[in-house]
């Protein structure tokens, strides 16, 4: 008996929550060492297969991260980093999370970080190349 495939798994790039049935038609689905890993995107997919073993590494803390009492993650040092490399996508997942790192930043008179690695940052940037 083959066991039931999830809908969603998370990105261990970037951490952003993946369609599977998404990823799967547009090519982003791998299997590595016997599990099944979703990518939001080509780029994130790419740099999994040059370097799998630190994005695994990732992925299993991410999954074991531990969670406020009211279901909110702890902002810990995956979600920071998570943060820096695309926090458009932590937005979408956590826009509660996004906001508070942004008001640390402000406090620390620092910009927001950059929208980030994902599709939807690349789009918005191709946007502002245009105009």
């Amino acid at each position: 008996m083959q066991a039931e495939r999830p809908e969603k798994l998370i990105d261990p790039v970037c951490g952003m929550s993946v369609d599977v049935a998404a990823a799967e038609t547009a090519g982003r689905l791998l299997e590595h060492e016997g599990r099944t890993y979703a990518f939001c995107r080509d780029g994130c997919k790419r740099a999994f297969v040059e370097g799998p073993a630190e994005y695994i590494v990732q992925a299993e803390s991410a999954a074991s991260a531990p969670v406020a009492a009211a279901g909110t993650p702890v902002i810990d040092e995956g979600m920071r980093r998570w943060y820096e490399s695309c926090s458009c996508c932590l937005s979408d997942a956590y826009p509660e999370i996004k906001a508070q790192l942004d008001a640390e930043r402000a406090a620390a008179a620092q910009p927001p970080a950059d929208t980030g690695i994902c599709e939807v940052a690349e789009a918005a940037e191709a946007t502002v190349i245009a105009n």
